[in-house]
Order: C-alpha cells, then sequence, then structure tokens
C-alpha cells in the first residue's frame, strides 16, 4: 500500500470513528424525566430514595433518567409561603432540559387565604410555560404529565379536589395529560405517616407505577388511577373526616373573608396577573 492510499486509509478511520461516536451519543441518549412540585414529590419525611421519582426511575427503567426536583413546602401561586419559582430546584429543572415534565402542586396552594381556581390555574400555566419557552429555545417541545396529588386526612380530606378543575383547565391548554391519582390513597389510611399527610414508600411506588404507565404507554387525555374496593371501616373514617372537613373549611373561610375582601379591593385583577409583582 503506498503512502497516498496509507493517509486516505487513515483518514477514512477517523472519520468513521468519529461518526460511530455520534451515532452512540445518539442511539443510546437516555430519556429525560423532570418531575417537579412540593413535599410530595420530594419525598418529604421518607427520603429521596423512597420518593416516588427515584421509584419511577426503577419503574421506567435504564432508557430513561428520572431526576427530582421537589422542594417541600412549595407553591405554584406567588402569594405563597415557598414560591416555587423562586428556588434553586426550578433553576436546575429549568437547565435540565427534560423530554418529560411531570408536575404535581395543589396540597398546599389549595390551603392558601386567597387560594381560587382561577389563580391557581393561570399561575400554574405560567410555571408551565416557562419551561415551554426553555424548552423551545433548545429546539425542543417536552411531553407534559400533571397529576393532581393526593388528598391528606387531616381536616383538609376532600379540599383536594378543589384542584381538580382548574388542573384539567391547565392540561387542556397545555396539551398535557391529567393523571387523577385520587383513588391511589382514598381507601389506603396505612399510607399515610403520622401527619395525615405525607405518604409512605409503598404509596409511592403506587403513584410511580401509576405514573410510568402512563409515559410508558404514551396515554392521551385524562387518565384516571384504578378503582378499588374501600374496605367498610374505611368508608366510615372517609365520611367522617369529610364531614369534620366541611365544619372547618367554612370556619377558615369566615377567618380568610377580610384579607380577601381587601386583596380584592386592591387588586381587582389580582387572579389572572398574580399577587406579588416580579
Amino acid at each position: 500500500m503506498n503512502m497516498r492510499k496509507i493517509k486516505s486509509f487513515g483518514r477514512w478511520i477517523a472519520v468513521t470513528a468519529i461518526a460511530a461516536a455520534a451515532f452512540a451519543g445518539t442511539a443510546f441518549a437516555k430519556t429525560k424525566v423532570a418531575c417537579i412540585g412540593d413535599s410530595l414529590t420530594k419525598g418529604y419525611l421518607v427520603g429521596a430514595g423512597e420518593s416516588y421519582p427515584a421509584k419511577l426511575q426503577n419503574v421506567l427503567g435504564s432508557g430513561y433518567e428520572v431526576q427530582n426536583f421537589g422542594v417541600t413546602s412549595s407553591y405554584v401561586i406567588d402569594d405563597g409561603v415557598l414560591i416555587y419559582r423562586k428556588t434553586d430546584a426550578y433553576s436546575k429543572s429549568l437547565a435540565y432540559d427534560a423530554d418529560i415534565l411531570v408536575f404535581m402542586f395543589g396540597s398546599n396552594d389549595v390551603k392558601a387565604y386567597d387560594w381560587t381556581p382561577t389563580y391557581f390555574k393561570n399561575q400554574y400555566m405560567e410555571l408551565i410555560d416557562s419551561y415551554r419557552a426553555a424548552a423551545k429555545s433548545h429546539g425542543k417541545e417536552p411531553k407534559i404529565y400533571i397529576c393532581v396529588p393526593p388528598e391528606s386526612r387531616d381536616s383538609f380530606f376532600g379540599v383536594q379536589r378543589k384542584a381538580v378543575d382548574p388542573t384539567f383547565l391547565v392540561a387542556q391548554a397545555e396539551n398535557a395529560v391529567m393523571l387523577d391519582s385520587y383513588h391511589l390513597t382514598l381507601g389506603h389510611p396505612e399510607y399515610y405517616l403520622a401527619d395525615q399527610l405525607h405518604l409512605t414508600g409503598e404509596a409511592y411506588q403506587k403513584f410511580a407505577e401509576f405514573i410510568g404507565d402512563a409515559i410508558r404507554n404514551q396515554k392521551t387525555g385524562v387518565v384516571f388511577a384504578p378503582e378499588e374496593t374501600i374496605r367498610p371501616e374505611v368508608a366510615e373514617e372517609n365520611a367522617r373526616l369529610l364531614s369534620a372537613q366541611k365544619l372547618a373549611s367554612a370556619m377558615r373561610e369566615q377567618s380568610y373573608a377580610g384579607a380577601l375582601a381587601k386583596l380584592y379591593a386592591e387588586r381587582p385583577d389580582w387572579e389572572i396577573r398574580g399577587v406579588v409583582d416580579d
């Protein structure tokens, strides 16, 4: 082989190696999943290893990379104690540039004095739109799943259902999949920790399987967790909790009335524009 052929052959090997490396990087790239939410995403009190994102990684397998961007005590609404958009996790989740986004908010928002479905919906859409804009700047269009959080089993039992209608409207507007987790925990008091709000690893496993099934099977529209038979004693407890919640809610609404009236007077468009100026 003469020198000219040797050089040509060498260049061919180099080009082939680069092309092969590029193909390998593309062929084996993992689908990136960002889980975004409050303490029920973070895995508060049970640890990150028992959180639903950690279990979702196991459910989805090695073809996926799941990251947990949950922040305990965070809110979608901009008048919450801890606004998610003001956290480091928010910045990091934007930079992660995920292919799939899974949102689960509402557990804190529905308890705020200025909760309204319109306020929550608009603020939720602002949050999601910020991820869309970031992805678009990278030439991507992530698949979005929005999960309605589970009930608590305290004086707020049943309140979480207030988040269903606005979440549905958000999912419609954002062309997202809505995941209604209602039946995952409704009949299972044993899934709750002592505070009756946060969940056990067993419960998070069910969330991971529910969400993972929707992702793997590319489900669309509204996806409901399967109904289960509720034991009679649990059904009776649920009825007692619901009755107590109605009384507690009436008392809360009465105590909130003055502050809410003041807010409407000072900022009549707050449900649309938000409470806090950026």
